[in-house]
């Protein structure tokens, strides 16, 4: 039975590294860390990840803060490039974690402020002299991350752009979601829309149990209906318990977000993964949808 909700929204020092080395996961980097925003990035050329080169890219991306005339002067920022053994085949390259820390000019209490992490999923193109690195997850003050991806385009002819994602690729996620999140029956599967003419953070929640949610997706994804796709069957069940609970026509909102107690989506390209079977059915799912296949 779906429940209703409408809220008006509002929305992370770093833990991450001490995660990895409590529990030697280099998945720890990614999961329980919050909402990522997420990219698309081309191949990085002449990339090289000795310990020299990235103390250079490190300090490119200084001396972009340094001069950024946005960045406030009596701060002093220390940057860091590291290579992560984050990888999903033996073919990926190495990950790669950028650190900015942030502190006053007279208190030496550093504040990680923003990071970035670049990784392959077994998707990644063999170009020569070349590294592909294919998606970026970022967190942090979008400030710092500008210049950090203007040093990286810069230094390594690349581009990057975030992800949007459409109302099937949301539901596709979800439906993905609830296939690898160990919830317990009764727990939420959120929908979450954006009225049309208001104002952008007024939001219309509807929660379904994950239990009842399940049961719908595996029952369609049964029947191989050869006129629609299960990802498309699933969701008009779940429009018509709306309306039959509620008299609401879901079909005039846009769905923006979906969340699970394990995972959560936002059509503006951001994601949030609580476990290591959801980061890499996260990615999984994105190789899918950047190859042209959702």
């Amino acid at each position: 039975m779906p429940t209703y909700r409408q809220d008006s929204s509002c929305d992370q020092e770093d833990e991450a590294n001490i995660n990895y080395q409590a529990t030697g996961d280099p998945l720890a980097l990614i999961y329980n860390e919050g909402l990522w925003r997420i990219y698309k990035l081309s191949p990085l050329h002449n990339i090289q990840c000795t310990a020299v080169k990235l103390k250079q890219y490190a300090s490119k991306v200084r001396q972009s803060l340094v001069s950024s005339t946005q960045m406030n002067s009596n701060l002093k920022y220390t940057v860091q490039f590291e290579e992560q053994p984050l990888r999903y085949s033996e073919d990926d390259a190495n990950g790669l974690m950028i650190t900015v820390s942030s502190s006053q000019e007279n208190n030496s209490n550093k504040k990680v402020v923003y990071t970035a992490i670049l990784l392959s999923w077994g998707m990644s193109i063999n170009l020569e002299n070349t590294t592909h690195l294919p998606y970026m997850l970022e967190r942090g003050e979008q400030k710092i991350g500008h210049a950090v991806q203007a040093t990286l385009k810069s230094a390594f002819d690349c581009n990057i752009k975030q992800f949007t994602f459409t109302q099937h690729q949301l539901l596709h996620f979800g439906y993905m979601f609830l296939e690898n999140d160990t919830s317990r029956s009764n727990d939420p599967f959120t929908l979450v829309y954006r009225t049309p003419q208001s104002d952008v953070k007024d939001r219309l929640s509807m929660s379904f149990e994950v239990g009842d949610v399940r049961l719908i997706w595996n029952r369609v994804k049964d029947e191989k209906s050869e006129t629609s796709e299960p990802v498309i069957l699933a969701y008009q069940v779940l429009q018509n318990q709306i309306f039959e609970m509620t008299f609401l026509d879901v079909t005039v909102f846009e769905l923006c977000e979906l969340n699970l107690p394990k995972g959560e989506i936002k059509s503006s390209g951001a994601v949030k993964m609580k476990t290591p079977e959801i980061v890499n059915c996260f990615f999984t799912t994105l190789n899918t949808i950047s190859y042209g296949n959702i």
